[in-house]
C-alpha cells in the first residue's frame, strides 16, 4: 500500500497503534454483536498493529470503520474507512433530529460504506470519487479456513428481532415469518449475529454462516458476510407484501438505508428481495427458489478500498486471521469510564510530547 503521510498514518507510525472508535461492548453486556466487532479486526487485519478503543466524542485523533457510526462521532480528528452513517444525528430520537457536520470535529474521507453516506458528508466527496465498500468484504483475504456447507437455508435475524441477548436466543416469539415446519428443521436454520466476547466467537459465527448454501438476512453484515464468500442470498424484507420483490437503492424506496447505501456502492440501482410480514408464516420453499433464481454475485474486487486504507502497516499475511496474535490481543469489552479516562490521558500525554 505505500507509506501514507496522512495526520493518522502519522500518529500511527509514532506511537505504534491504530486508535480507532466503535460499537463495542461495555461491561453490562456479555456478547459481540458481530458486525460491530469486526471492526478493530478488519483494521488489524488491514495493518497488524495494536488496536487502542476510543470514545466517538473526543478530541483526540482516531479512525472510524465498520457499522452505520459516522453519525456518532464528534469533535476532534476523525479518519472514516468504509463507515456507514445515518441521516440522523440520534437515530432514537422522537422526533429524530437530521445530522449535521459537529463543530469542532475535522472529518477527513478515506473511503464510505456507499454514495448515500458520502452525499450525507458532502458533495466534496462525489467529487473526488471517494472508494465504496464496506472493509468486511475484505475478509476473504485473510479468513479461508474450509468449512462444509450442510445446511440448506440460513436465517440471519437482526438484534432487533431477537427474544434476549442470550448467545443461543431466536427470534421474537410474536414474529410469524420466523417459524420453520418440523419437515424443515434440519433444512432451515436460525442464525443471530451475537457471540461470545472473544475471537473464538466470531470464527464460529462466520463459520456458521458459511455453513449454509444459501442465506437470507435482515442483518447487514449476514448480508456482507454471505456475499463476500459468495454464498447465495437475499435480503429479508418484513414489509413489502409477499414473495419477490424489486427494491430501488437510491433511498427513496422501502429498502433499510443501510442496505441501501451497501449495495448503491457496489454498483446495484435495484436489488432483488424475498419479503414475508411479520405475521405471516413464510414459504420456505419457495424462498430457497427465489434465491436460486434471483442472486447475483457480487464481482468488485474492493482493490480501491483496500487502497484507501488510511495506515500504512503491513497486511497481515494469512488465511486463519483470528489466530493472529495481533487479533487475539484485541479488547472487545470495556468500561465506558475507562475509555474516556485513557482517552484523556493519551491527549494529555501526546500533547506534552509536541
Amino acid at each position: 500500500m505505500g507509506r501514507k503521510t496522512n495526520t493518522l498514518a502519522l500518529y500511527a507510525e509514532q506511537y505504534g497503534e491504530v486508535p480507532l472508535g466503535w460499537a463495542g461492548a461495555t461491561e453490562k453486556q456479555d456478547y459481540l454483536n458481530f458486525g460491530d466487532a469486526l471492526s478493530p479486526v478488519m483494521v488489524a487485519a488491514m495493518c497488524g498493529m495494536p488496536i487502542v478503543r476510543r470514545p466517538m466524542k473526543s478530541d483526540n485523533i482516531r479512525m472510524a470503520c465498520v457499522g452505520t457510526i459516522g453519525h456518532g462521532f464528534e469533535g476532534g480528528e476523525v479518519h472514516f474507512w468504509g463507515t456507514g452513517m445515518s441521516p440522523w444525528s440520534n437515530p432514537s430520537a422522537k422526533p429524530p433530529t437530521p445530522w449535521a457536520p459537529p463543530a469542532d470535529t475535522k472529518l477527513v474521507v478515506h473511503a464510505t460504506r456507499g454514495p448515500l453516506t458520502a452525499a450525507r458528508l458532502g458533495e466534496d466527496l462525489t467529487k473526488r470519487a471517494v472508494p465504496y465498500g464496506d472493509p468486511v468484504f475484505l475478509l476473504p483475504r485473510f479468513f479461508s479456513k474450509p468449512v462444509k456447507q450442510d445446511v440448506e437455508l440460513g436465517v440471519i435475524i437482526h438484534l432487533s428481532e431477537m427474544e434476549s441477548r442470550a448467545l443461543d436466543t431466536g427470534p421474537a416469539p410474536n414474529l410469524v415469518r420466523y417459524r420453520i415446519p418440523e419437515a424443515l428443521a434440519g433444512k432451515v436454520r436460525i442464525i443471530n449475529t451475537l457471540t461470545a466476547i472473544s475471537t473464538e466467537g466470531l470464527e464460529d459465527k462466520i463459520q456458521e454462516i458459511r455453513r449454509c448454501k444459501r442465506i437470507v438476512s435482515t442483518s447487514l453484515h449476514g448480508m456482507v458476510i454471505a456475499e463476500c464468500y459468495g454464498i447465495p442470498c437475499l435480503y429479508f424484507s418484513p414489509n413489502m407484501g409477499t414473495g419477490v420483490v424489486t427494491i430501488g437503492t437510491d433511498g427513496n424506496d422501502t429498502l433499510d438505508l443501510r442496505l441501501a447505501d451497501l449495495y448503491a456502492g457496489i454498483g446495484r440501482k435495484k436489488i432483488t428481495a424475498f419479503s414475508t410480514p411479520r405475521a405471516q408464516e413464510t414459504d420456505w420453499e419457495g424462498l430457497i427458489e427465489a434465491i436460486d433464481k434471483y442472486w447475483e454475485p457480487v464481482t468488485n474486487s474492493f482493490d480501491d478500498l483496500a487502497e484507501a486504507f488510511p495506515v500504512s502497516g503491513t497486511p497481515l499475511s494469512t488465511n486463519s486471521l483470528f489466530d493472529e496474535p495481533s487479533v487475539k490481543a484485541i479488547t472487545f469489552q470495556h468500561s465506558v469510564r475507562a475509555v474516556h479516562l485513557d482517552d484523556s490521558r493519551a491527549g494529555k500525554e501526546r500533547a506534552a510530547l509536541s
